[in-house]
């Protein structure tokens, strides 16, 4: 059930919604001192040969990604760096800092020596040709 938290009589913010988990993310920033990473987020798509897989890296170097392709099994990870200068310090940091990965398995088997990927404006792009289904054979009973 969705509902609003108040604070001092004022709606501010939902619970059960993305504002709720914003929120939480903010205070939990606020009370451990360091921005959590959020998820990293995926589109799939298919076409007859291929599945087409984009994830949302934003501000993270190529050098800063990894991904294993094992049969149905795709995993990426991806490293948020935050950088200061010396003699700086922070006044408010929002930005993702550590790293996070992802894993989750395809319908069908993919031949991960085909495979390839380019990370171009922030998003990463996996072409993951799907491997022949082995035709069905039927065997001759002796």
């Amino acid at each position: 059930m969705t509902g609003l938290i108040r604070v001092h009589g004022v709606p501010a913010v939902r619970w059960g919604g993305r504002g709720f988990d914003r929120a939480f993310g903010t205070l939990a920033s606020e009370l451990f001192g360091d921005h959590a990473v959020a998820d990293l987020r995926a589109d799939v798509r298919e076409t007859a040969h291929a599945y087409i897989v984009q994830f949302d890296v934003p501000g993270v170097a190529k050098e800063d990604i990894t991904v294993d392709v094992d049969e149905k099994t795709v995993r990426v990870e991806a490293t948020f760096k935050r950088e200061a200068a010396e003699g700086e310090s922070v006044v408010l940091t929002e930005r993702p800092n550590g790293a996070v990965s992802r894993a989750f398995k395809l319908p069908q088997a993919v031949d991960a020596e085909q495979a390839n990927a380019r990370h171009e404006h922030g998003v990463l792009t996996l072409t993951l040709p799907k491997k022949n289904a082995a035709a069905q054979k039927r065997l001759t009973i002796n």
